[in-house]
């Protein structure tokens, strides 16, 4: 026995919407429920769309498929079908000129499926209608519009801001590059002249442990080539070094007496350097005497490069035995046990000036101190070939 289909009260308007995929073209279903149940049918992102549309009421469905028989009204068939869409259990067909059939699949009693076509006529549509959906397509495209340009001017932001880091650090990576290449020059550039001033320190026989850069050895060099222009090759012979030979008188005198051309440095405890030239020899002598000439004798500072060149036809040693190293009017005098006290001196300017030129100050050797402690001492035998 049938069931008696009962006059309904009028349901609350409602409405939902649902895609559909179609040959890759989106479709819009509209349902809309009321004393009927609306379908309405579009195309998605066409501007120019046909809508398509129809009216169906309970008892259309019902002859449609026995599955809305256990409808009780029309709301329980508009469940029904939003059950159905919302489960994409539906499917366009058949689209024509006048007509669109959308397929839905109907649950029956005892859970078979059941294919119902519905078919929808094309809508009409006024003036108005037709230029309110352009109205709104226009707007919806200048909204996407702006939405790509602020997209893409945030990309162009984004893209410029590491564009200019990758410029930053490639900048930083050029300088870099230039400093290491620099650096690799000037290492080889010194890695040369190291090899250059190991092989003249070897030809010239400068055994020194004050001596210590090519510039303390080129001033040495170039101040006995003036002294002395017409010799072609400079030796440097060592014959004493305090820390090996002895601070005293007697271990200098063993050492140094009876070579003529001597050249005597000083290195103090503070690293000031200085010594003297003199082409007499040592005798170390018992006699006490007034001092002995040498008019090639000359004064230099080795770190300040300053030479105090001898007066001529005056005396420059006191060359007795009981003395280290003692020039006249003792521009430099050497103290016994040198390396541990400090009695050895230099002298006042009014002193140094009766021997040599070129003195401005008190002390000056010795940066303005009368006393030192001597950290070493050596004496070279010059030879001229």
């Amino acid at each position: 026995m049938e069931k008696e289909i009962l006059a309904p009260a009028t349901p609350a308007k409602k409405s939902k919407e649902y895609k559909l995929i179609l040959d890759n073209k989106t479709f819009l279903i509209k349902l809309t429920l009321s004393s009927d149940i609306l379908f309405e049918i579009n195309e998605l992102e066409k501007i120019m769309a046909d809508f398509y549309s129809k009216s169906f009421s309970l008892e259309d469905l019902i002859q449609l498929s026995r599955g809305f028989k256990v409808c009780e009204n029309i709301g329980d068939a508009f469940d029904i079908l939003d059950e159905i869409l919302q489960g994409k259990k539906a499917k366009i067909k058949n689209i024509n000129e006048n007509s669109i059939t959308l397929i839905i699949n109907v649950s029956l009693p005892g859970g078979r499926l059941q294919e119902v076509e519905l078919d929808l006529n094309k809508k009409e549509m006024d003036k108005n209608t037709l230029i309110d959906n352009l109205v709104k397509k226009v707007n919806k495209l200048e909204e996407e519009n702006a939405e790509i340009k602020n997209k893409l001017e945030e990309v162009n932001t984004q893209l410029n801001t590491k564009v200019n880091k990758l410029e930053e650090e490639n900048k930083a990576l050029k300088n870099e590059t230039k400093e290491i290449n620099e650096k690799q020059k000037k290492f080889e550039i010194l890695f040369e002249d190291e090899i250059k001033y190991k092989q003249i320190i070897q030809n010239i026989g400068l055994d020194s442990k004050i001596i210590k850069n090519k510039d303390e050895t080129k001033f040495l060099l170039d101040i006995l080539k003036i002294n002395f222009p017409n010799q072609n090759k400079i030796n440097f012979k060592l014959l004493y070094r305090a820390t090996q030979d002895g601070d005293n008188n007697i271990s200098f005198h063993n050492k140094v007496d009876n070579k003529n051309s001597t050249l005597s440095i000083i290195e103090t405890s503070k690293g000031l350097k200085f010594g003297v030239f003199l082409e007499i020899p040592f005798k170390g002598t018992e006699k006490t005497e007034n001092g002995v000439q040498d008019d090639n004798c000359f004064i230099f500072r080795l770190d300040r490069r300053k030479i105090y060149y001898g007066k001529k036809g005056v005396n420059k040693l006191n060359d007795l035995k009981q003395y280290v190293l003692n020039l006249y009017n003792q521009p430099i005098y050497m103290e016994n046990n040198f390396l541990t006290n400090n009695s050895s001196y230099t002298c006042s300017k009014s002193n140094a000036d009766y021997c040599f030129l070129g003195f401005s100050s008190d002390y000056e050797l010795n940066d303005n101190e009368r006393n030192f402690t001597v950290k070493e001492m050596e004496t070279f035998q010059i030879c001229f070939d």
